[in-house]
């Protein structure tokens, strides 16, 4: 004798369409810079690993620390940071940005480029 099954056989498959949307969507949505940058390009990269302390500036200066917009006396204070600007951002608005770190202590600074292809 066969026992009934007490769901249908399509619950199954509907239960996991619907994870695999759920975790598809999460992965596009972390993914996203609270601006819009076009990083410079270079010929070699040698990133392998995500960032601990990403710093996102702006085109007109604003600064960005994990996807929130701060003052540069509200990050962190670490030894390395990351930093990613866009690439019409003149250097006159990241030059000052890049001394404060260096003054709070900052031994390494990581630029973010894209690579060429």
């Amino acid at each position: 004798m066969r026992k009934k099954r007490s769901q249908a056989p399509t619950a199954m498959t509907d239960i996991a369409f619907l994870l695999l949307l759920f975790f598809l969507i999460l992965a596009i949505s972390t993914h996203t810079l609270p601006i819009p940058l076009t990083p410079a390009q270079s010929e070699t990269s040698s990133a392998t690993e995500e960032p601990k302390h990403l710093l996102l500036v702006g085109t007109n200066g604003d600064l960005y620390y994990q996807e929130k917009a701060v003052l540069l006396e509200e990050l962190p204070l670490a030894e390395e940071f990351s930093l990613l600007a866009d690439k019409d951002t003149p250097f006159k608005t990241i030059g000052p940005i890049i001394e404060a770190l260096r003054q709070r202590g900052v031994t390494t600074l990581h630029c973010i480029v894209e690579p060429t292809l």
